[in-house]
């Protein structure tokens, strides 16, 4: 029985010291990089700027992407000499101005290398706005569209819901502070409409996006800027239609556009996933100094964060946040 037991412990321990070697030699290995490579992308999901720090939310968001790592991908893979291409499913894009010019100027600099950039969509928007999702498009050389896709550049659109009048009906009293005219987020408890200060600062950011999204798409698509208005006007397009008005540069599907990069790229290259390239390639900017980047994420409020990590943003903690602003509902009993 003895020997049974010790037999036992020792294959036991052999197989522990095993699985151990086995489990370090996969974890350093990070795989090689193919002399021709095209990176593959697809940007239909929402890429976050960073984690909360938590280490229930760094393992719930281990697997999403950061605008940071789409961002170092390109600029290392642009200085490259085995990365010949890039090829982007791109139809509906989750994120803001900001980050969509952050991965639009990525792209044009990686162009700038010499390197082809194509983009595929099933659909812009599928007949609502895509707006977005275009104007990153445009960052490519070639955009092609599933015929049965549609394009949807139809300009910009901000709503604003004013609950004041839903309060007075439920018998609820707002009590809270404004800080001068134009800070507004409070006008949707204490207004039934937009005020003119309101209604202006709405207005000068969406024209400011509107404007740098049509000076971009018309430099990309070699469009009069002074025809782009009345572009946008007749959108949503149509696949025959978004090619006629050379929005897109053809119509094809998946299989047929990857059939095309495979020709422009020859057949000895292979495709390899953004995140795969720059977990194998590194950072761009692993060496030299350091600067410090400190994400700066969601509102800014008093006291300890009060996120919840499965979310990353909880309407409750924005809701603590606006009660800890002074912030004061009322119900009239």
């Amino acid at each position: 029985m003895k020997k049974a037991v010790v037999r036992f412990l020792a294959w036991f321990g052999a197989a522990v010291i095993v699985y151990s070697i086995y489990f370090v030699i996969m974890l350093n290995y990070k795989g090689s990089i193919p002399s021709k490579t095209i990176l593959e992308v697809n940007l239909d999901s929402q890429l976050i700027e960073d984690a909360p720090d938590s280490a229930v939310a760094k393992y719930m968001l281990s697997d999403r992407p950061r605008v940071r790592d789409f961002v170092d991908a390109l600029d290392r893979g642009a200085k490259d000499d085995r990365v010949v291409g890039l090829v982007a499913t791109i139809s509906s894009v989750p994120m803001g101005m900001a980050e969509a010019q952050e991965v639009r100027d990525a792209v044009l600099r990686f162009r700038v290398k010499k390197k082809f950039a194509i983009a595929y969509s099933e659909t812009f928007g599928e007949f609502g706005p895509g707006n977005g999702a275009y104007y990153i498009a445009t960052a490519f050389d070639q955009i092609y569209l599933q015929p049965s896709g549609d394009v949807g550049l139809t300009g910009l659109m901000i709503e604003t819901q004013f609950l004041k009048g839903t309060l007075d009906k439920l018998g609820v009293k707002f009590h809270g502070d404004h800080r001068y005219e134009y800070k507004n987020a409070f006008n949707i408890y204490t207004e039934t409409k937009y005020t003119d200060a309101h209604k202006e600062a709405n207005s000068k950011a969406m024209n400011s996006w509107f404007g740098q999204m049509k000076n971009g798409i018309c430099e990309a698509r070699h469009i009069d800027p002074a025809q782009f208005d009345a572009l946008v006007d007749r959108g949503p397009f149509l696949g025959k239609e978004a090619l006629e008005a050379k929005l897109v540069d053809g119509m094809a599907y998946r299989d047929e556009v990857y059939a095309r990069v495979e020709d422009k790229a020859g057949s000895d290259a292979k495709l390899l996933y953004l995140p795969q390239y720059l977990y194998r390639a590194g950072r761009p900017h692993d060496s030299g100094k350091k600067v410090a980047l400190i994400f700066g994420v969601g509102q800014v409020m008093r006291g300890k964060n009060d996120s919840v990590p499965l979310t990353a943003a909880s309407p409750w903690a924005r809701r603590l946040s606006l009660a800890r602003s002074g912030m004061r509902l009322t119900i009239k009993m």
